[in-house]
């Protein structure tokens, strides 16, 4: 049996716990958080056997195998590199980090411990996106992109009526770039790779968070364009264009239906849609690697989309700073 701990207490911590029931073999032994009531509540709520208040006691516990990491995104480098020098595997919710520095010392300190550490990033491991990359070459060359996740949060209207969440608190490393356009930065990592250029700009609101943003990425031969929203929501697939065809993509952040037009052809749908939870999918291949399958790739993945995202505040002016509203 894999015992695992979850730090965080939100509706992603919900979802995974949810997606971890489809799993064999892994039990929920522990929660932590920094306060008791709320970590006695949330153990009970899920079935933990130990609430924990004391960071470091949760990191020495000898029967805690991994940990789910969904705090806030600024706390994810200190917390994922602590765990990780105590011996335990760790699964961080995206964006595991807020930059490539961080990451790379996430990375090497799970490679000097001989630990798992991967990205909680869901999209990456559904099984569309391996059909997806299977259909690049049916409709290549590729030549542009169009990858898009515009969702209106469910914070913004707290936002608006002046109550500052930690969804749109920039000190806590959040945006709109981060929360939402990782989703499509990530995809444009793993499908195309890192670009020659990157340019772009970003809308923000008071208090400096950005509340959408729009980037271009110059490939060789070919452009992707990054589109996402926290502000609005967006009604259109993505779609990747080549000259012999088109892909469409039904929704971003968890593909299910790939809609494939080959020009001159029928189009033709292949549903990916099963009986898993969204989330099952990224667990199961972290608990593969746990128990032995270990691979780069995903990794690979992580550090080309936080590099991308490096480039692109640079290029909007997201410095996760706050301003004082006018």
């Amino acid at each position: 049996m894999i015992n695992f701990g979850v730090i965080g207490r939100n509706f992603v911590v919900d979802r995974m716990l949810e997606a971890s029931k489809q799993i064999s073999d892994i039990n929920l032994l522990s929660v932590y958080s920094r306060n008791a009531d709320t970590a006695e509540e949330f153990a009970n709520k899920h079935g933990a056997e130990r609430a924990y208040t004391d960071f470091d006691a949760f990191c020495r516990d000898d029967e805690l195998d991994f940990v789910y990491i969904a705090s806030p995104n600024i706390c994810h480098t200190k917390q994922a590199v602590t765990l990780l020098n105590a011996g335990k595997h760790v699964l961080c919710e995206k964006p595991a980090a807020p930059s490539e520095g961080e990451l790379s010392e996430m990375l090497s300190a799970a490679e000097k411990n001989d630990r798992v550490f991967m990205e909680a990033m869901m999209s990456a491991h559904l099984p569309a996106v391996g059909i997806i990359k299977d259909k690049l070459s049916e409709i290549g060359p590729v030549r542009r992109a169009t990858l898009s996740y515009c969702q209106y949060s469910s914070r913004y209207d707290k936002f608006k009526s002046g109550i500052i969440e930690n969804a749109f608190d920039p000190r806590l490393c959040n945006g709109a770039m981060m929360d939402i356009g990782i989703y499509c930065i990530h995809m444009a990592a793993m499908l195309f790779g890192e670009p020659d250029e990157v340019c772009g700009s970003a809308v923000f609101l008071p208090e400096s968070i950005d509340g959408e943003g729009s980037l271009v990425l110059k490939y060789d031969g070919m452009l992707a364009e990054i589109i996402y929203s926290k502000i609005a929501d967006g009604c259109l697939p993505s779609q990747i264009e080549g000259e012999n065809g088109c892909i469409l993509i039904d929704a971003l952040s968890k593909p299910r239906v790939i809609t494939v037009l080959p020009r001159g052809k029928e189009k033709y749908i292949i549903d990916t849609s099963d009986d898993k939870h969204d989330m099952y999918y990224e667990l199961r291949d972290f608990i593969n690697q746990i128990s032995g399958e270990r691979t780069r790739e995903y990794n690979e993945y992580s550090m080309k989309a936080i590099r991308i995202a490096d480039r692109a505040r640079k290029e909007t002016g997201v410095d996760f700073k706050i301003r004082p509203r006018p």
